[in-house]
């Protein structure tokens, strides 16, 4: 099955293994947002099914009977499905996450194994009956259609049709080779493209965390520069839906030294555009503040447009307890150093940790160091709830210190609290929640 792209060049797929064999075109890259296809939505009749069908320039959707909506990437990789209610994700890693509303709670569960099979093999069922009846005598269009979009179409529903589960097993175990583990991204983050300039964590001492198993080490020039043509090789047109920007993993990237930097930025503005597109990063406060106002500059010339920092708490003797290196000034240093160089900051904060035996301390010492960051318009704060996770240390520790856990109800009004005691000199940053159980990729 080929399928024309203005941006890819003709792309083959071979369906059994995912592999992508590229005809003579274009060398594949980022879509360039400024040049963008209209949205493009389809009115149909099958019977007594009604069908909507929305081309865009990084998707496809189809909708039956407005009860049931499934949309792919333009690779043809199942990304979401919406049934009554029922909302499922898939990452390209294969991770699926099912979540449902439950009164004024959200319930997620991560499917895996056969659970998952049976909602790629249901959307994969949605586009092939789609097409059938498309091509067949009973369809009838309820608009004015152009054919050319008509016949693409046709092709995108026969590409996703045959994303089934067998087909999704073996992408993701592609995608597993290509790019490791994406142990956490910011939501602001989750359509960026991933290139992984490290792996693991730098320090992997949060009693808290276990995003992150694998050892820490930092790629070569060499292979950096040979993962990310791995990366554009593998997602082919896929890479239309992840095009919001670039974000550098893995948990800490910033904080290799700026000589193993530099070239890796470099191999971002040549096979990426970085500059115009731009880049996003971690960086722990204890690491980031050994770089200079002036280093966080060069690197805004070379396309770093935010930093995030996972402050967690202003609190100095929690971050002690739950074993983060660092203290609240070294990230306050750190955010004014990156603030200072134009570049703008994403601050993570943890409702919950430490349960009510510190709650009065993070609320206090947390607001302080936030009012301490200078932050202001185009910045982010994150509320991020300590989600508990048994294979970390930090329930046992907890149990140990006989702390009380907050309730989902009064980690609200921790929040509040919080941001009640925070003042800035002008247009404040955004707010946003971070539920780390959301993410996949």
């Amino acid at each position: 099955m080929a399928l024309y792209s203005a941006t890819y060049g003709v792309q083959v797929f071979d369906v059994a293994g995912w592999r992508v064999a590229r005809l003579p075109g274009p060398e594949p890259r980022i879509p360039n947002p400024e040049s963008r296809v209209l949205t493009m939505v389809l009115h149909a009749r099958c019977g007594a099914s009604v069908y909507i069908i929305s081309l865009k320039e990084h998707s496809i959707a189809v909708s039956v009977d407005g009860s049931l909506v499934v949309s792919w990437d333009r690779g043809g990789r199942l990304y979401s499905m919406w049934d009554d209610g029922l909302t499922w994700r898939r990452g390209l890693s294969g991770t699926m996450i099912e979540k449902r509303r439950a009164g004024e709670e959200r319930e997620r569960a991560l499917l895996e194994g056969a659970a998952a099979d049976l909602v790629v093999d249901r959307a994969a069922g949605v586009a092939r009956i789609a097409l059938e009846r498309m091509i067949g005598g009973s369809w009838r269009w309820t608009g004015a259609v152009d054919q050319v979009v008509a016949q693409e179409a046709r092709a995108l529903l026969s590409l996703s049709s045959r994303f089934d589960a067998a087909a999704a097993r073996a992408d993701a175990e592609r995608f597993a080779l290509v790019f490791g583990r994406v142990g956490i991204l910011p939501p602001d983050q989750y359509l960026s493209l991933v290139v992984q300039a490290t792996e693991g964590c730098s320090f992997n001492t949060c009693t808290f965390c276990d995003l992150y198993h694998e050892g820490y080490r930092v790629k070569t020039p060499e292979e950096f520069r040979e993962h990310v043509g791995g990366v554009l090789n593998y997602l082919g047109a896929s890479a239309s839906l992840r095009s919001r920007g670039i974000f550098l993993g893995a948990a800490n990237a910033l904080a290799v030294p700026m000589a193993r930097l530099l070239p890796i930025f470099e191999t971002l503005l040549d096979e990426l555009d970085a500059a115009r597109r731009g880049v996003c990063a971690f960086v722990d406060g204890f690491t980031g503040v050994r770089k200079t106002a002036a280093e966080y500059r060069l690197l805004s010339h070379l396309g770093l447009r935010r930093v995030y920092v996972g402050l967690e708490s202003g609190h100095d003797p929690l971050l002690s307890f739950v074993r983060k290196p660092g203290s609240a000034q070294d990230a306050i240093e750190t955010v004014r150093a990156i603030k200072a160089a134009g570049v703008h900051v994403g601050v993570i904060v943890m409702t919950g940790l430490g349960g009510r035996q510190y709650g009065h301390g993070h609320e206090r010492d947390t607001s302080a160091a936030i009012n301490a960051m200078g932050l202001g318009e185009g910045d982010l704060v994150y509320f991020s709830d300590l989600v508990e996770v048994p294979s970390t240390s930090y329930p046992v520790l907890a149990a140990d210190a006989r702390l009380e856990p907050l309730s989902r109800g009064e980690r609200l009004q921790q929040q509040g609290r919080i941001r009640a005691g925070l003042s800035f000199a002008a247009a404040p940053p955004q707010f946003a929640t971070y539920d780390i159980r959301e993410f996949t990729y």
